[in-house]
């Protein structure tokens, strides 16, 4: 771990810090950090002349916001749903009923977290950019806005839709069905093979370089420094073991990381949703959607895959079904236009597992989780330990440092 990697970490938290700050000081210019200085028909009026994403700018004129309470879990976003009534005699587009507020929780720890890696500003950039172009549902943006330390998202409520099936907590713990998960990768592999290959003009057009989750130069520089410092501060948490051989091979993959990162975006590449697991699906008529594109990257499509099985399916269960759904991806795949070779993917299958796992305990490390959150996690890093056990990542790390 270099002095250049620590002082760019450095460097990250104290532009958070100083955007945290900044937004405190200034309550005026500030985006609200509550979500009832957010739901008033004069504030959102505004918001939506300034923010308002193509005709949703000249949404009728709002008359009277309720909030709504109706839980939706999130790992680092306080979700609200929103009633609005509008002027009798206000003629305006669209004129939802219910809105689906997402903005930031008022943890500091996350607010700090999600600052550094970009998160909002990210998912922000997908829908201004990438949404259209999606060949799958994700909720309807009517309006979003990102400044200073925090943003805010006016979006379709899924809940009004009963064709929509929403996973919750409880159901992420058990695990998805295999008829689920078959369901999911259909998704994945309809998002793959739409941007498969895309140059990298395109790329940089809608999700630029400097926003990427692992390779963009600040993060290629502070996620080892971030990964050994999360493993430091899990290894504190009562209950959550580590063998010696799995920290050897945690930390032999962080002191390779630009190998790594090297291997991991080596063309050709396409849209990855980047925090793929099961509560990030949603289920409508016989179909998938994708919803909350906090992580959404340019990489290799297994890589959702790869994130999608290990935290989303019991461990015995992926274990017994594992090469059959990667199997059942690329004949989904193949089945949208793109073929890709069993073996190879499978290679980069069990490289990606190594990602999934640091994932995990980067989110868990830094606190950047809600409460909601804590009950799944640990739950989740057991399937990791059990998916490196299973794909012999220390024998795969041996394999590709060494070429």
């Amino acid at each position: 771990m270099s002095l250049a990697n620590n002082l760019a970490l450095a460097r990250q938290l104290a532009k958070s810090f100083a955007l945290i700050g900044h937004d405190a000081l200034r309550p005026g210019w500030a985006l609200p950090l509550s979500d009832e200085q957010v739901a008033q028909p004069r504030f959102l009026q505004q918001l939506f002349r300034q923010y308002g994403l193509g005709e949703y700018r000249k949404l009728a004129k709002i008359a009277h916001v309720q909030l709504l309470d109706i839980q939706s879990i999130s790992s680092n976003c306080n979700n609200r749903v929103m009633a609005l009534e509008y002027e009798a005699a206000a003629q305006g587009v669209g004129m939802p009923a219910t809105m689906f507020l997402k903005m930031p929780v008022t943890s500091l720890n996350t607010r700090v977290f999600l600052n550094v890696i970009n998160s909002w500003v990210l998912e922000c950039q997908f829908y201004r950019t990438v949404a259209p172009r999606l060949p799958v549902r994700t909720p309807i943006a009517y309006a979003m806005a990102n400044r200073g330390s925090r943003f805010l998202m006016l979006m379709e409520n899924l809940y009004e839709d009963p064709s929509v099936v929403l996973h919750t907590n409880p159901e992420m713990i058990r695990g998805a069905s295999l008829e689920t998960a078959r369901r999911c990768l259909q998704t994945l592999a309809r998002i793959h093979a739409e941007f498969h290959g895309i140059s990298s003009e395109e790329q940089q057009r809608l999700l630029p370089a400097a926003l990427q989750p692992f390779t963009s130069p600040v993060m290629r520089a502070i996620s080892p420094v971030m990964g050994r410092v999360a493993l430091a501060n899990c290894l504190k948490m009562p209950g959550l073991e580590l063998s010696a051989k799995h920290l050897g091979w945690y930390q032999k993959a962080i002191d390779n990381w630009n190998t790594l990162v090297d291997w991991w975006t080596e063309g050709p590449l396409t849209l990855v949703h980047g925090d793929s697991h099961l509560g990030n699906h949603f289920l409508h008529g016989d179909d998938a959607g994708m919803l909350d594109w906090q992580a959404v990257q340019w990489g290799k499509g297994i890589r959702d895959v790869q994130y999608f099985l290990t935290d989303s399916l019991p461990a015995d269960v992926l274990a017994d079904n594992e090469q059959e759904l990667v199997r059942y991806y690329l004949d989904a795949l193949a089945a949208n236009g793109v073929q890709l070779d069993f073996s190879e993917t499978w290679y980069q299958y069990r490289g990606f597992s190594f990602q999934t796992w640091m994932t995990i305990i980067v989110s868990m490390g830094f606190g950047a989780m809600t409460d909601d959150m804590n009950e799944v996690m640990p739950i989740l890093h057991r399937r990791c330990i059990a998916s490196i056990e299973r794909l012999e990542l220390g024998k795969w790390l041996e394999e590709v440092i060494e070429q």
